[in-house]
């Protein structure tokens, strides 16, 4: 029941940190770019569609800083009723700091282009 909510969170972190991206860039151009080398990297190596264990050693640690895996390994373990004691928290926390971030540097980027 909980992992709808966990999806919902781990959008809300993409969308706060791609709102600060495309409030700090000037045109559209960057968009594509951003898609092609941020965004579908990220989704999949992110443990979506194949365990992290079958990457190689030195991209693991990678695809453990991003946001992607947090959420999929908590929808994950809400979905199946194996939640980590210790690890669900963590996952939230981060989602939650991620989203916060994006959010704020969303808002000064605004600002700044307003008071332009």
């Amino acid at each position: 029941m909980l992992a709808p909510l966990a999806a919902l969170l781990c959008g809300l972190a993409f969308g706060a940190v791609l709102a600060a991206i495309t409030s700090s860039i000037e045109g559209d151009e960057w968009l594509a770019t951003i898609f092609r080398f941020g965004l579908v990297p990220l989704f999949l190596f992110s443990g979506t569609f194949f365990p992290l264990e079958q990457l190689p050693g030195w991209l693991q640690p990678l695809a453990w800083a991003t946001p992607l895996w947090h959420g999929v390994d908590l929808c994950r373990s809400l979905a199946t009723g194996e939640v980590d004691p210790l690890l669900g928290p963590v996952h939230v926390t981060y989602l939650v700091s991620v989203t916060a971030l994006g959010a704020a540097l969303t808002v000064r980027a605004q600002r700044e282009k307003l008071l332009r």
